[in-house]
This record gives C-alpha cells, sequence and structure tokens, in this order.
C-alpha cells in the first residue's frame, strides 16, 4: 500500500503509444469524430431545455405567473449547487419583473428539501407558486399538502427517483423514466439554468439572451462541479463555457471571492471552483446561513469577508471533530463493515466533511451522525462502487424519518431510539455489499512517464482536455524508481513537503502539499514511485514544471 493507503492502478501501459495518446485512449476517444467532439464546446451542442419533461407546462405557468404578478417563491438549498441554482432562477425572474422571493431551509434546523411548515408559511404569506431547486423530488406529501392549500409546485430536481413521486404542476428531473432528455446527469444548477433557458428567448432578444445565458453559465457551472456531476457530454461544454464566463469578470460576487483568495481572476478552473470557490460557499450553509453567499452570487461584494471567515472556522472545526471521530474509532474498533461514528457537539453542516475525512482516513463507508434531543442527523460517504444510499433505503429504510443521496454520498434523520437497530442491521447485512478485501481506496493513475517524457508542450497539451472532474479526471502519472532529495517542510506549521526529485541525471521539484505527517516514512536510502500531476509553477514571471504529488510509496 501507498503512504495514503490506496491500491495503484495504471488505466494505461501500452509502451508505443505517447503521453497524449494514452490519454485519448483511456477517456475512450478512438476515432476522429470522438476526438473531435470532445474538444468541441460548442454552445451548439446543448439540448433543447424543452426536451425535459414538464419543461413546456413550466414555462407557461412562469409565464402566467410573471404576467400577474403572481407571488412566486424559489425553494433552494443550503450546498453550492442549490445555492447556485436558486441563484439562477431568482436572478431571471428578478430582471423579467416578476414578484419573486427565496428561501433557503437552515441546515441545523430544517434539513434537506421541504417541510409542511414551509408549505404552511407560504400560504400565509399569500404565495401562488413555488418553484423548488435542487430538490423536490422525494416530496410527496408537502406537494399534496401545497396542492391542497392552492400553491401550484414546479418541481426542478437532479437526485435520484424513489419509487413513490409527488404530483405537482411539473415535474422537471431527467432522471424520470419517462423523460426523453439525454443528459442525466445534470446538477441541480444545471436543470435550473436549463429552465432559465428555455425562459429567457421570451423576454429577451436573441442577442441579449445569449449573453445572459453565456454569463449565468458560470453560476451554473459552480454546482456542477461541486456535486461532482460527470463532466462529459454536455456537461462538458457547460462547464467549459461557464469556466470561460467566470475567467471574463462576469460575476462580481464571484471576482471579489478569488481576489480575496489571492487567485488569479482570469484563470479560473474547475480545481478553483472545486478547492477554492466552492468550499467559501458551502461554509455559509455549513455554519450560518446559506443567504450570505446566495447574496454574494447576486452581486453582493460585501458579504465575501463573511464567506472567507466563515471558511476559516470550518476548517478548524473538521479538524477537530475529525480527531475526535478518530478516537471513537479507536477505542470501539472498526468491527463492522461501515463505521458509524456520533457526537452531540459537531454541527450538522460538517458531518458530510467528517464523513469523507474517515472514509479516506480508514477506507470503509462512513456514517457521521449529529446526536440531537430527538433524534439523529446524519451524513454518509463511501467508496469503491459501495451505494450507500440504495443500502440505507433497502436494508434500513423503515428506521428513518428521510433518506436520501447519490451513490457515494448521502443522508438521513432517524428517531434516537433507533440508533442500535441501524447498528444491528450494518453488522447483518452490510457483509453481504461489502467485500472485506476492498478496503482501500483506489487511485487511478493515466499511465507512468519518465521525466524525460515532461516538458512544457506536454503540460500544454495536458491542459487541453480540461475542464477536469468526474468522468474526466486530471491525469494522476506515475513515475518510479525515483530518488527523493533534501527535504524541506514548507507551510505554517510545516504541514507540506518540498523536495527534488531525481532518475538517473535528471531532476524535476515536487510539492506534497498536506504530507508533513509523513516525513519520517521517507528514507534518504531508498526510491520510491511518485503519483503526480504535472503543473507549471509560476513566480514573479518565472515558470518552472513541478510535480504536485498525490501518493507515494517505496519502489518495489
Amino acid at each position: 500500500m501507498s503512504f495514503l493507503g490506496k491500491k495503484w492502478v495504471i488505466q494505461n501501459e501500452k509502451k508505443e503509444l505517447s503521453l497524449i495518446d494514452k490519454m485519448l485512449e483511456n477517456r475512450g476517444l478512438k476515432t476522429d469524430e470522438e476526438v473531435y467532439s470532445f474538444f468541441n464546446y460548442s454552445l451548439k451542442k446543448l439540448h433543447d431545455p424543452f426536451l425535459l419533461k414538464d419543461m413546456q407546462n413550466a414555462v407557461e405557468r412562469i409565464k402566467t405567473a410573471i404576467e400577474k404578478q403572481e407571488n412566486i417563491m424559489i425553494f433552494g438549498d443550503y450546498d453550492v449547487d442549490g445555492i447556485s441554482a436558486t441563484a439562477l432562477v431568482y436572478d431571471l425572474l428578478q430582471k423579467v419583473g416578476a414578484n419573486v422571493h427565496y428561501t433557503l431551509p437552515d441546515r441545523e434546523k430544517d434539513g434537506y428539501g421541504m417541510k409542511d411548515y414551509f408549505i404552511r408559511r407560504f400560504s400565509d404569506e399569500g404565495v401562488n407558486l413555488v418553484i423548488t431547486v435542487d430538490c423536490g423530488t422525494a416530496n410527496v406529501e408537502e406537494v399534496k399538502l401545497a396542492n391542497e392549500l392552492g400553491i401550484d409546485v414546479i418541481v426542478t430536481d437532479h437526485h435520484d427517483v424513489p419509487e413513490v413521486l409527488p404530483e405537482p404542476y411539473a415535474l422537471i428531473n431527467a432522471k424520470q423514466q419517462d423523460c426523453d432528455y439525454p443528459n442525466k446527469e445534470l446538477s441541480g444548477s444545471a436543470v435550473a439554468f436549463k429552465l432559465v433557458s428555455a425562459l429567457a428567448p421570451f423576454y429577451f432578444d436573441e442577442e441579449t439572451a445569449e449573453k445572459y445565458l453565456y454569463a449565468q453559465m458560470g453560476i451554473a457551472v459552480l454546482g456542477l462541479i461541486a456535486d461532482c456531476m460527470k463532466l462529459t457530454g454536455e456537461n462538458r461544454v457547460l462547464t467549459n463555457n461557464g469556466l470561460k464566463s467566470l475567467s471574463e469578470g462576469n460575476h462580481p460576487g464571484i471576482r471579489a471571492m478569488l481576489e480575496e483568495a489571492g487567485i488569479d481572476t482570469g484563470k479560473v478552473t474547475s480545481a478553483t471552483v472545486g478547492f477554492v470557490l466552492g468550499p467559501r460557499i458551502n461554509a455559509a450553509g455549513r455554519l450560518d446561513s446559506a443567504e450570505h453567499a446566495l447574496e454574494v452570487l447576486l452581486g453582493n461584494t460585501e458579504k465575501v469577508e463573511t464567506l472567507s471567515r466563515l471558511n476559516s472556522k470550518r476548517q478548524m472545526l473538521v479538524q477537530k471533530f475529525v480527531k475526535e471521530a478518530i478516537i471513537q474509532v479507536g477505542e470501539s474498533g472498526i468491527g463492522n463493515h461501515i463505521i458509524v461514528v456520533s457526537s452531540p457537539e459537531w454541527n450538522a453542516g460538517t458531518l458530510g466533511l467528517i464523513a469523507g475525512k474517515m472514509c479516506d482516513l480508514f477506507h470503509r463507508p462512513c456514517i457521521a451522525m449529529q446526536e440531537k434531543e430527538n433524534e439523529y442527523v446524519a451524513s454518509c460517504r463511501s467508496l469503491n462502487g459501495f451505494d450507500i444510499t440504495a443500502f440505507l433505503r433497502k436494508e434500513a429504510g423503515e428506521l428513518f424519518t428521510s433518506c436520501g443521496g447519490h451513490m457515494l454520498a448521502g443522508g438521513f434523520t432517524m428517531p434516537r431510539e433507533n440508533k442500535d437497530k441501524l447498528i444491528d442491521v450494518i453488522g447483518k447485512k452490510a457483509v453481504n455489499y461489502i467485500d472485506p478485501e476492498n478496503f482501500h481506496s483506489i487511485l487511478e493513475l493515466e499511465c507512468e512517464v519518465s521525466l524525460s517524457d515532461l516538458s512544457f508542450a506536454i503540460s500544454e497539451n495536458i491542459r487541453k482536455f480540461e475542464p477536469f472532474g468526474n468522468g474526466n479526471a486530471e491525469p494522476t502519472l506515475v513515475l518510479k524508481n525515483a530518488q527523493i532529495l533534501t527535504i524541506k517542510q514548507v507551510g505554517k506549521s510545516g504541514e507540506h513537503l518540498q523536495f527534488p526529485v531525481q532518475v538517473g541525471n535528471q531532476r524535476f521539484q515536487a510539492i506534497a502539499f498536506r504530507f508533513g505527517e509523513h516525513l519520517d516514512k521517507i528514507k534518504p536510502e531508498n526510491n520510491y514511485d511518485i503519483a503526480f500531476n504535472l503543473e507549471v509553477n509560476e513566480w514573479q514571471g518565472y515558470k518552472k514544471l513541478q510535480l504536485r504529488v498525490v501518493d507515494l510509496k517505496e519502489s518495489s
């Protein structure tokens, strides 16, 4: 195993192929037509939004609401996808003169999705139409209540479809069995963008609509990347153009976030969204109110400092809570195939981060729970293709007040008295789903390279494969039998390592972020295999290639 406990899998070992040809083959791009399509980001490749089931009904209902100045309420979510989806629909409706408002649930008080008390509040406020974004597909009873109270509901969502569906005025979710929309991997923000794309031509001339939608792709891409949707096909086109839109500075709030973080505002990549913008936007809903982040996306730059402060606080809290979770595992032993940890002190907004870190550390699916007075609130993370949401729904569904999510990430609420029953189900049933021999994370490596393969030209060609993300990962290369020379600890507390690596008479500089804790494992007399991403380090106008270390292991 490697320093990070991962099993390395090299995708392509064909020595006769170049690095770039291996990358093409690894992505299934074998013909000239497939290669052309992969690198063609024309907006003409976007699918007609009216292919989505119920889109026509939704558009006509919203047009009527705008014309009659009906009270429209957008109901969103507190994560990046839900916030960006809310921003998209709200911005358009506000611009075209609609009587529109928004509600974002509180992660601690409300949890995910609509609740009956929201519907009753909307009724008291005279709301005529509710538009959900990034939620609603599972809200059967809430939609029924809305119908009874005379409120029309348009659901726009992308989550997995349960057996029983609600009956709103319109249900827009590409995952419905009778929906012919070709792309089933839309995020909530992308579905919202499709709704906006369908509406905009009715209110703007063609040129204005095109410019507006291009700018708004920058908001849509936030949810696509943060929700780890596959960046292939239509999503790749949306992401590429959305990142260009962000790089052009079309959104003052996002530009201010980047400036505050010290990031080049003219070079926004998928990594920028994943590691800089996403965490800051998410921090608002995790520790305070998601409305702070929504205001930034709508152009309020004064809230940027608030997001930065909350993100720093989130980092400190998660570090503390993960240490507590590790102690729990140490006291009880790993035992079951699924780790379950809990505390009354943990914030609901940090549970997913705790579960994800524990999953990485112990190479097992993890459920992290917040203990409340009468119930548990949980987030779950998984690995190696184990569908934790499907497992929980099938084997323990009757124990939960609510349960939802995706294959590798989910969540639930559960009465306190059901905890022992859940632990019992996990102990008895998980063994039928998970192979104990596969308790490790897999690190997929593009191919093996030598130092002589690396150049600025190769780096530039690799970057042509962007945007990177789920379905098109940034290539992680492997260099074998390398010497690690003089190691320098860098960072505020020496948490990062910097060192030259040498094979034969060739040498490259390497940086290993968050590898400080592994310093004692590196022995100067040993050779190492290094998994890395190739990057260009630019400092004061000087550029050099460097290896950004992903993982290490002793050479066999």
